[in-house]
């Protein structure tokens, strides 16, 4: 893998625009930062940030459809119902189980559970 590594930076050096300034700032800013570029070749680490893009897009969605929020309020409530919302998917857990939890907690005057602790 080194040895392609080498040669895709080799390649892109000597097909670079002479007069392209902003192509020959990212070809030093690659040739200058290279084991960082290229360190999930040799670890366990993810080519791309897929992952990361994917977890935030029903997020980027909604805020385009209902054009965000006007209040820190509303902002606030976003941001934790979708952190909610994540966070009991990756973990296989029932939104609607933990927010009643939730709700019945504040009903009880405890409060509301931190975590997703439950079944």
């Amino acid at each position: 893998m080194k040895e392609h590594q080498r040669l895709i930076l080799k390649i892109a050096w000597h097909r670079l625009p002479k007069k392209d300034k902003d192509a020959w700032n990212i070809a030093v800013r690659l040739w200058n930062e290279e084991e960082s570029y290229f360190r999930f070749i040799e670890s366990d680490l993810p080519a791309t940030n897929n992952l990361a893009e994917q977890s935030i897009r029903r997020v980027v969605l909604n805020r385009k459809v209902t054009q965000g929020t006007r209040s820190d309020w509303g902002n606030r409530w976003w941001e934790r119902i979708w952190s909610v919302l994540a966070t009991c998917e990756q973990q296989g857990k029932s939104v609607m189980e933990f927010l009643k939890s939730c709700v019945g907690a504040l009903i009880q005057g405890r409060h509301a559970p931190t975590r997703l602790d439950m079944p």
